[in-house]
């Protein structure tokens, strides 16, 4: 993870959440995507490799926790309550692109959409 070497606030939380596709990674953690593939399917676009680098740049910050699958396949990915303390950040964040970001048809992916919308509303039990 990049250091800027600034002892500013935002800086320091800039080293965490401010690279590329790392909030968009978050925010699918903290809708309740636990294992890789559900991550991975809404983010596309994101290669699996830098999918791994960021999770595992995520869990030594200390945003999430890494565990093994029950099955001993594969991991499974959690929020911690360092994690889950961006959650009001990425809606902040989501509020002022609302208000001041066009959002274009380009910016509309349908299947991100819908996948967005399952991950919200529907009870996955």
């Amino acid at each position: 993870m990049r250091n800027y070497g600034q002892f500013c606030p935002i800086a320091r939380g800039s080293e965490v959440l401010a690279e590329r596709w790392t909030p968009i990674i978050v925010r699918n953690i903290l809708l309740g995507c636990h294992t890789f593939n559900e991550i991975a399917a809404g983010a596309p676009g994101l290669s699996r490799a830098l999918l791994t680098r960021r999770l595992h740049e995520l869990e030594h910050a200390g945003v999430i926790h890494i565990r093994p699958k029950p099955d001993g396949h594969g991991s499974l990915y959690e929020p911690t309550p360092v994690g889950s303390d961006l959650l009001p950040v990425l809606l902040a964040l989501g509020r002022w692109a609302e208000r001041w970001m066009n959002i274009t048809p380009e910016h509309a992916d349908p299947d991100v959409v819908l996948w967005s919308w399952c991950q919200e509303f529907l009870r996955r039990d």
